[in-house]
């Protein structure tokens, strides 16, 4: 008798395989799915600004209500998606968190400060000013408690509704239709760059996109992209605070 050759290694980066269609059957959700979470998302904050506007409620509250609104929507919906038309988040999202992901993280999260530091030096030497972020100016124009409030949301909260929304929702619907990894990265890192609406730090916002989806790529889970933008935005907001 001769004996089967032993199967080969798999090479480049272990993405999550399903289970046996017998007992997990395919998603039912798409890239339908999370279009329009990203509509509801968009309908929803600009509809809750102009409402509140239109009533008397100030600038800076109504946007901070808006975003938290919008998350409904951007966060919930993915969720909800999983939950009726999946298998849930950890399957469907690759949801899931290890001890070394805090380590990933941390050198992702620095690849960003030093993209971004590059970033402000060219733009400041082309244009002579300090690109604005949405965050900064809403901050700077709430109370004192606001600006807490306001930055550890955007600390603690955007990096899970971000991230399960583009690295999670459009990540998976992406993949099942058939695109290629580094596609998906790319497409995934410019709707998160561009959906922020701050024309002025788009290039940084896709730099922070792509170290995010670059992570969920090679590690095959979603937790280290939310731990990469946690930190990110622990920065900017600490900063911020700072200055404020």
């Amino acid at each position: 008798m001769t004996s089967e050759p032993p199967a080969p290694e798999p090479s480049g980066p272990v993405q999550p395989g399903p289970l046996p269609s017998a007992e997990q059957p395919p998603p039912r959700w798409g890239i339908p799915t999370a279009i329009g979470s990203l509509l509801g998302f968009i309908i929803l904050s600009n509809g809750v600004v102009i409402g509140l506007s239109t009533v008397g409620v100030d600038s800076t509250t109504a946007q901070i209500v808006a975003i938290l609104v919008g998350w409904l929507s951007l966060g919930g919906w993915p969720l909800l998606a999983a939950r009726r038309r999946g298998n849930g988040p950890r399957s469907d999202f690759a949801l899931a968190f290890r001890p070394r992901d805090l380590g990933i993280g941390l050198l992702a999260a620095l690849v960003v400060y030093v993209a971004g530091a590059v970033y402000l030096v060219v733009y400041l030497s082309l244009t002579g000013a300090e690109p604005t972020s949405a965050l900064g100016t809403t901050a700077e124009g709430a109370g004192a408690s606001w600006q807490v409030v306001v930055l550890a949301v955007q600390a603690l909260c955007a990096p899970f509704v971000e991230e399960l929304h583009f690295r999670g929702l459009w990540w998976g619907a992406l993949r099942r239709r058939g695109l290629a990894t580094w596609l998906t990265l790319l497409v995934t890192a410019l709707l998160f760059a561009v959906v922020h609406f701050e024309p002025t730090r788009v290039v940084f916002l896709f730099a922070a996109g792509l170290a995010c989806g670059f992570v969920r790529m090679r590690t095959g889970r979603l937790g280290p992209a939310i731990v990469t933008h946690f930190l990110v935005n622990l920065l900017a907001a600490v900063g911020l605070l700072s200055l404020l």
